[in-house]
Order: C-alpha cells, then sequence, then structure tokens
C-alpha cells in the first residue's frame, strides 16, 4: 500500500486531515531516514496510525546487503535518488558515482521528468517541474545510466531501502527489467563501523571530514561512497 493510498485509509476510518498529514510527513521522513532518526512520540504516532491501516501484504522491496563485514574489495557504485513527491516513482533527479580501486572513475548526474508534474518536495532539495519539463523521462534515460552498473559488485546508498525501492519502481513504471546486484546499506555501515547515532548523511559526513551539498544527489552520491571507502579503510588501513 503506497502513501496516497494509506492516507485515503485513514481517512475512511475517521483521522482528521492533520493528522494524516502528519502521517504522510513522517512516513516519508522515516522511509528516507529511518525509524531512529524520530522522536519517540513521532513512532509512537506511526505506530498507531499503522495499526489502523489493513493488513499490507509483504513489501517486493529488494533485500538489502551485504553486511559491513562482507563489503567486497571490488568495483561498486554508490547511487542517490531525489524525488517529486511521495511516490517511489516520481524521480526527479539521479546520480551515480563507480569506485574502482579506492578511486571514483566516474560520475553520472541527471535531471529526470517523473511521471506527475507535482512537486511536494522543492524546498528540500530545490527542483521543481519547470526545471525537468524537458528532462527525459526515467525510461528514456536508464538505458545510458545503466552501463555505469556493469561488473559493479553491489550498489551503495544511504538508507538504501528507500533508494532501492525508488529503482524499483521507476524500473517498474517503465516496463524495465531492475539490476541485479544487491545493495549495502552506508546507514547501516555507518553505524557498525563507527557506532554513530544518529546517521543522517549530514551526520555521517562530519564525522568523517566529508565534504557535502545535502540533497544534491552527486554530492550524497559521492559522500555515501566515501562512506564505504572510509569504512573499508578502517577495517583494513593496508587496503
Amino acid at each position: 500500500m503506497d502513501e496516497p493510498s494509506r492516507g485515503a485509509a485513514l481517512r475512511a476510518v475517521g483521522w482528521t486531515e492533520q493528522d494524516v498529514r502528519r502521517y504522510e510527513q513522517l512516513s516519508t521522513y522515516r522511509s528516507r531516514w529511518g525509524a531512529a532518526n524520530l522522536g519517540r512520540d513521532e513512532r509512537r504516532f506511526l505506530r498507531s496510525a499503522e495499526a489502523a491501516l489493513p493488513q499490507k501484504q509483504p513489501s517486493s522491496a529488494p533485500v538489502i546487503g551485504p553486511g559491513l563485514g562482507t563489503i567486497p574489495q571490488g568495483c561498486f557504485v554508490a547511487l542517490d535518488f531525489e524525488t517529486a513527491d511521495q511516490g517511489r516513482d516520481s524521480a526527479c533527479s539521479i546520480a551515480l558515482v563507480r569506485v574502482e580501486q579506492r578511486t571514483i572513475v566516474h560520475r553520472e548526474h541527471r535531471l529526470i521528468r517523473p511521471p506527475r508534474r507535482t512537486f511536494l518536495f522543492t524546498s528540500i532539495h530545490g527542483i521543481s517541474w519547470s526545471q525537468v519539463a524537458q528532462a527525459p523521462t526515467f525510461a528514456e534515460l536508464w538505458p545510458q545510466l545503466a552501463a555505469c552498473l556493469e561488473g559493479a559488485q553491489f550498489i551503495a546508498a544511504h538508507n538504501a531501502s528507500f533508494d532501492a525501492g525508488v529503482l524499483r519502481a521507476c524500473c517498474e513504471q517503465a516496463g524495465l527489467r531492475p539490476p541485479s546486484q544487491p545493495f549495502l546499506c552506508t546507514v547501516q555501515v555507518a553505524r557498525q563501523a563507527w557506532n554513530l547515532r544518529p546517521t543522517k548523511l549530514p551526520d555521517v559526513c562530519r564525522h568523517l571530514g566529508l565534504p557535502l551539498q545535502h540533497h544534491d544527489a552527486l554530492s550524497d552520491a559521492e559522500a555515501c561512497a566515501g562512506i564505504v571507502l572510509a569504512a573499508r579503510a578502517s577495517r583494513n588501513p593496508k587496503n
């Protein structure tokens, strides 16, 4: 059940419009940054809302892995999406950063025209419909970008369940097969490697001294790549 239909379900069981909006905002924040970065009252509110929803079917979201102890030493690609609205298929910006032998060897950063004109998150990432109206759709763009993943052992993303879900939704909407590589979540990497809390991307970058222009997809993806490399170095300084 996606967020708009969850909101409709809550309205149907008598929730006020104010509470529905609060649920949608908190749910979107949780999907992006994780429940650990919400307050206790906010988590309690989400639990009470979801207890009122009809029984959900199991999610088909891709499995996130591998764990920190099994990060391969080979090539990987860090990925970041920005979205226009609460739908996972609403990607409006994508960045991919390819790393080979501890070095960034390729960067891609493109705007995407999402399937709807609705932009709810312009205040976060600065992207509006006017900027993407002439941009390619995901279906038009992805075949050009997919070559960046060739030979990569995994895809890294910060709060990978969000970006993996966006990638899967966009591929499904476009009638394309999603990539086969597993996702590595750098939120979990940071928690395991340095015991950080909270672990939003600015927090981890501050700890590691990584530059960041948050919610710029390329900057976020480069920071994500830096987290993986720093975690590898912390476990085996000779590599």
